[in-house]
């Protein structure tokens, strides 16, 4: 297994040295929230300098149902302060030993890693602070989590996502697109709170601003959001092997990221409305419902996948700068839209559906959160579909290019079938049926592995031709074909 992450994984310089520059940008745009904070306008007689070292009043944290946990779970951005410091001292103390000493390109390569571990680790602990301290809630989302990324891996045959960079896609959207965000929109929020709210305003405009606070502060996270997500899709396309990268490989990692951060949120809202239902007036069920079960594949899911498939649309595109910025706009405006229009839809329908009623809960309120994002999702499925349609011309000639080799990994019998999803699935259920489950589990495999190879072709890798021959001894084992080495 680790060998073939090791072969999936590009090593040149070029690679390496673009994602430090992006860790780079995102340090430079939390340092800029840093100094915004450190200049707010004060509030209060003895607010700290920096907002992330207020304490919560001890009577709010003895509150009734307020749990010990969640006051640390508010209280992290203390620990990532310091902690990211010390892995800037640490990432730049690395990067000056390097460009001293003249290390060599692999060994440099290391350090580089090195240096993005200690730059990024650390916003992690927020969300690894969530899913650790809300443990039964964190197994209950697992069981749909999983299978969206099991959708994700299974839905595309053809040049598929290999299933290292799905899984470090997933993990960077929960572990740093969540932290960051979080770190982030903490300090935002002091910020604009600070500038909006001069001290000495009244009563009815302090409550105004704080209105106008919570909006901006939404249009950040969307903001901040996508900014960190295209980040992570580009770290994920220069670091990794792909047979074909086009929308379709995109839209899949964008997915796995707002997947990650779909569900470190997941956990902590379930948790929030759970334990102040009363206050908010719905529930950590009705979240859950909302959440992993009818909206799955909405919210950042789905705006990941836009935002996904238009950076691998700019990579092969003349205007990459508009068709990026596009993307970055649909994906930012998406999310806003999903948090403002929906809460406003709810609003302007108060007092015509009973809050809580079944039909709330099973129709108005699911409704009312997807309306938004409806015109994304087609969007995105008419993406993928155009996407599978490409892969499609590829498929078939790389195929044909094989079958024509003669070497008995793919005959011309089989070309009609292994380019055609639906002869495919016809051929296992089929075989299924008539030979039993075994031997509709063998075709799956011999399909799988041909597939494989066939990708390897459209990748057209000279490094990679070993494993291509691996891949046809495999093929020929499957096919009952006694071979030389293998057997």
């Amino acid at each position: 297994m680790n060998g073939r992450v090791f072969q999936a994984l590009r090593d040149d310089r070029a690679a390496t040295a673009r994602a430090l520059l992006i860790a780079r940008g995102a340090i430079a745009l939390y340092l800029v929230e840093l100094l915004g904070n450190l200049t707010r306008h004060r509030l209060l007689p003895d607010e700290p300098a920096l907002s992330i070292f207020y304490k919560l009043p001890p009577e709010l944290a003895r509150m009734p149902g307020f749990p010990g946990s969640l006051d640390r779970v508010l209280s992290m951005p203390r620990a990532v302060f310091w902690s990211v410091l010390a892995g800037i001292v640490v990432g730049v103390l690395i990067q000056v030993f390097v460009a001293v000493t003249r290390q060599p390109d692999r060994r440099a390569a290391v350090l580089t890693w090195v240096t993005l571990a200690f730059l990024l680790l650390p916003f992690g602990l927020i969300p690894l602070v969530v899913v650790v301290e809300y443990f039964p809630v964190t197994l209950a989302c697992l069981p749909s989590t999983a299978f969206v990324l099991l959708l994700l891996r299974a839905g595309v045959r053809f040049a598929r996502v290999p299933l290292a960079a799905l899984l470090a896609a997933f993990g960077w959207g929960a572990l740093i697109v969540f932290g960051l965000g979080r770190a982030y929109t903490g300090l935002a929020f002091a910020t604009i709170n600070g500038y909006l709210s001069p001290s000495g305003s009244d009563l009815g405009q302090f409550a105004r601003n704080q209105f106008r606070t919570i909006d901006l502060v939404i249009v950040h996270l969307g903001v901040v959001n996508a900014l960190v997500i295209a980040a992570g899709v580009l770290l994920l396309l220069l670091l990794f092997r792909y047979p074909v990268t086009d929308a379709v490989t995109g839209l899949t990692l964008g997915a796995a990221v707002g997947l990650g951060y779909s569900f470190v949120e997941s956990i902590l809202f379930i948790k929030i409305y759970g334990s102040f239902g009363s206050f908010f007036g719905t529930t950590g069920g009705f979240e859950y419902w909302i959440r992993q079960s009818v909206g799955l594949l909405g919210g950042q899911v789905v705006f990941g996948a836009l935002l996904g498939a238009g950076l691998a649309l700019a990579a092969r595109a003349q205007r990459r700068g508009l068709v990026a910025s596009a993307a970055l706009v649909a994906a930012a405006g998406g999310a806003t839209a999903a948090e403002t229009l929906s809460g406003w839809l709810s609003s302007q329908l108060r007092g015509h559906v009973d809050t809580g009623s079944a039909m709330d809960t099973l129709v108005v309120s699911p409704l009312l959160w997807l309306l938004p994002q409806l015109p994304f999702m087609a969007l995105a499925v008419v993406l993928l579909v155009l996407g599978l349609r490409g892969r499609g011309t590829a498929l078939r000639a790389a195929t044909a290019a094989e079958a024509a080799t003669g070497q008995s990994a793919v005959t011309r019998a089989e070309e009609p079938v292994l380019v055609s999803p639906t002869l495919r699935l016809w051929a296992v259920a089929h075989t299924g049926r008539r030979y039993g489950r075994q031997a509709a589990l063998r075709l799956h495999r011999l399909h799988s592995a041909q597939l494989e190879l066939v990708s390897r072709r459209v990748q057209g890798n000279p490094d990679l031709e070993a494993q291509g021959d691996e891949l046809r001894a495999r093929i020929l084992r499957l096919k009952g074909v006694r071979t030389g080495a293998g057997s």
